[in-house]
């Protein structure tokens, strides 16, 4: 790389991005298991790039909650204890239900719901066993209805969080039990029916809380 762009931009794609994809897939798959030093100068030289995209990569990284900073260790992947997870599934079920009132009340108000078509790559993903395309569309169908709710707030409160819950979902859970309960709250929220996709959200997200505390911890 011999100029200032392409030390930012490769294929036109920025390198913080590059590189953060790169850590978050290998922390979602167990290359960079919990506890792993991240040590910017390291990281830098096996991407070939300078080392303020994988400044940047790392910081949207803690943004997400997947990596922390330790007065004594630099910035290493989140380990998350019993008490984190059941605080975070706390979290995640105020905010998780909230959205999917939301995005139903907006659906009835005539907002245009696109989760049947996120439905089906989930599921031909989940038929075809193809547990990495299953995760990502059930990712994305959290996103839409966090989106379909219309608050901002809310979108911003969950960001943090969101990065937690995946590497979560990807450790422990099984995408077609997810499948299954995700199709509910889909039918719910493209319903119009705002007390239901409240119900089918809350159920969901303890659902989850008992299949991650279980796979972690017991």
């Amino acid at each position: 790389m011999t100029t200032s762009s392409s030390r930012l931009y490769r294929n036109k794609k920025p390198l913080r991005d590059i590189v953060g994809e790169h850590l978050r897939t290998s922390i979602y798959d167990g290359t960079l298991p919990p506890g792993t030093r991240l040590v910017e100068q390291e990281l830098a030289q096996q991407y070939s790039v300078s080392r303020l995209p994988v400044r940047e990569a790392l910081r949207i990284l803690h943004n997400e909650g997947l990596v922390e900073h330790l007065p004594t260790r630099g910035v290493v992947v989140r380990t998350l204890d019993r008490r984190q997870v059941s605080e975070l599934y706390d979290l995640r079920e105020a905010l998780e239900v909230l959205a999917a009132r939301q995005a139903a009340a907006r659906v009835a108000d005539g907002a245009e719901s696109h989760l049947a078509a996120t439905m089906k790559r989930a599921g031909e993903a989940a038929g075809a066993g193809d547990a990495t395309a299953a995760h990502a569309a059930n990712s994305s169908l959290h996103d839409e209805i966090t989106a379909l709710s219309g608050n901002l707030l809310l979108a911003e409160t969950l960001e943090p969080i969101v990065g937690r819950v995946d590497w979560l979902r990807r450790k422990i859970e099984d995408f077609t039990l997810i499948h299954a309960e995700h199709e509910a709250l889909a039918e719910a929220i493209t319903n119009g029916d705002p007390d239901a996709a409240a119900a089918a959200a809350r159920h969901h997200v303890r659902a989850s809380r008992e299949r991650t505390l279980n796979g972690l911890f017991e």
